[in-house]
């Protein structure tokens, strides 16, 4: 078994693809708003943006509201987690937790939001430690 992408259900799809393509800056292999659909490739699995009412739609379920909480975490690897974290702000992302050492996971990282609250964390190893690599 392979994961090939994440399929992220957004309450508005050109909000979703403004984030993902110019805060995040994701190449947008396809988008078509008036659809509800986007995909954004990554050097690992993609990510599709997809309107939430319509993917409800289509596998024939009532649809849901848009959940609330943490329910997960998309997590980057990068060089530089503070200049990183740095560059998304200022590209408009919303900070959840500015870079931070877990000593305890073995890594630095920081957390930003996404437009319908899905969060973004950048992390790096920190050095010397015997954690495994992700």
């Amino acid at each position: 078994m392979q994961l090939i992408n994440l399929r992220l259900l957004v309450s508005n799809v050109p909000t979703s693809i403004q984030f993902w393509r110019d805060v995040m800056q994701l190449p947008m292999k396809y988008g078509d708003e008036a659809m509800g659909y986007a995909y954004f490739e990554t050097s690992s699995a993609g990510i599709e943006l997809m309107q939430r009412d319509a993917f409800a739609a289509a596998i024939g379920s009532a649809p849901a509201p848009a959940p609330s909480g943490q329910l997960a975490v998309i997590v980057f690897s990068v060089d530089d987690v503070d200049a990183c974290y740095a560059e998304l702000v200022a590209r408009g992302a919303t900070s959840v937790a500015g870079p931070r050492d877990h000593v305890e996971w073995g890594a630095r990282s920081a957390q930003i939001s996404d437009p319908d609250g899905y969060l973004v964390e950048v992390y790096s190893q920190l050095p010397s430690t015997d954690a495994p690599a992700t």
